[in-house]
């Protein structure tokens, strides 16, 4: 919770959903069950620019690709970055997911270089937590 109050107090959140909003496309690759969770935090009727459907992850527990736009893309940081904070009205458990994938989006992000015109592909967002190796 701390990261997202840095995050609004030096710019960094503003700075990505920027940065998202000039992603041509990115893979998000989750468990189906956590694309839902982010779909119902996020997709609402009257968006501008809809998000993939709610069943458009992988089935369950399985690992899918949903496709997401840059405007997709920042849509969904701004919702989950409000959804994750201590005053939302979500479940502890929901702001957990949510808070999750923004991190795991914003490591991305981070990496984005505006004023590079030539470079490598935005990697997927994978959410996919694994233990380390020792």
């Amino acid at each position: 919770m701390l990261d997202n109050l840095m995050a609004v107090v030096t710019g960094k959140h503003k700075e990505r959903l920027v940065k998202a909003a000039g992603v041509a496309s990115v893979d998000l690759v989750c468990a189906g069950d956590t694309w839902r969770a982010i779909h119902s935090q996020c997709a609402r009727r009257h968006d501008i620019v809809p998000l993939p459907g709610r069943d458009a992850g992988g089935e369950g527990r399985d690992l899918g690709p949903v496709g997401l736009t840059g405007p997709q893309l920042a849509l969904m940081l701004a919702k989950l970055f409000r959804g994750a904070r201590i005053y939302s009205v979500a479940h502890p458990h929901e702001r957990a997911v949510y808070q999750r994938v923004y991190d795991a989006a914003a490591a991305v992000l981070d990496q984005v270089d505006l004023k590079e015109a030539e470079g490598k592909p935005i990697p997927p967002i994978v959410i996919d937590a694994r233990l380390g190796s020792e």
